[in-house]
């Protein structure tokens, strides 16, 4: 039985890319720039906020990226919820691992994160929210998701890891943590595939009962 549990949130509980891709954009427009599709924009989320924002700019300036992130800091924070939900059966793997240790390790800042997973009625499942602003280094590095287990004296063994990218798969790997990744999210399947999970599922469902059947 698993004891510690963690979560990537953009792609992985939630589907926040509506909202994120509208602000990029009107981060965009307020530059005088077009409109990029959202699916463009979907490639460009996972490695934090300054990363989203030169990449959705093309830029290497860092005085542009400034401007840029303060424009779309002002417009995210006030619609990051307009669309963003949980994807189906969150609720219930949730609920399934309730009474084990749950965690969220994500590379989008608080309190972006704690305000999402608040307002969609699952922030109390988990004992620590770690954002992209923390003491830690983002994701892939693995001194976060290290840090949760030994402050919660469980073996690598003992947990899972499961997100949406090759980000999260190799956070876990580097940590020792069985990796489950969904491809409901941000990324190819393809993709996903080639960085090789320790376990690929293709919705919350399946890997509820993957959980089920490993007796995790």
């Amino acid at each position: 039985m698993k004891q510690l549990i963690v979560y990537d949130l953009d792609g992985t509980l939630v589907d926040t890319l509506e909202d994120i891709a509208a602000s990029a954009n009107h981060m965009r427009a307020e530059l005088g720039l077009p409109l990029l599709p959202a699916r463009q924009i979907r490639g460009y989320i996972g490695q934090g906020l300054h990363e989203l924002v030169r990449h959705c700019l093309h830029t290497e300036d860092p005085k542009l990226v400034e401007q840029g992130t303060k424009i779309y800091r002002r417009h995210y924070t006030l619609h990051l919820l307009d669309h963003s939900r949980l994807y189906p059966h969150a609720p219930s793997v949730l609920a399934y691992f309730k009474g084990r240790r749950q965690a969220v390790i994500t590379n989008k800042p608080n309190p972006y994160s704690r305000d999402i997973l608040t307002a969609l009625g699952i922030a109390d499942f988990f004992f620590d929210i770690i954002g992209g602003n923390s003491a830690y280094p983002k994701k892939p590095d693995p001194t976060s998701l290290l840090a949760l287990m030994a402050s919660e004296r469980i073996d690598p063994t003992e947990a899972l890891f499961v997100g949406d990218s090759p980000i999260d798969i190799e956070t876990g790997r580097k940590a020792g943590v069985f990796t489950v990744t969904v491809t409901h999210g941000l990324s190819d399947r393809a993709e996903l595939v080639h960085a090789q999970p320790d376990l690929l599922v293709s919705d919350f469902q399946e890997f509820l009962e993957a959980a089920r059947h490993h007796q995790w």
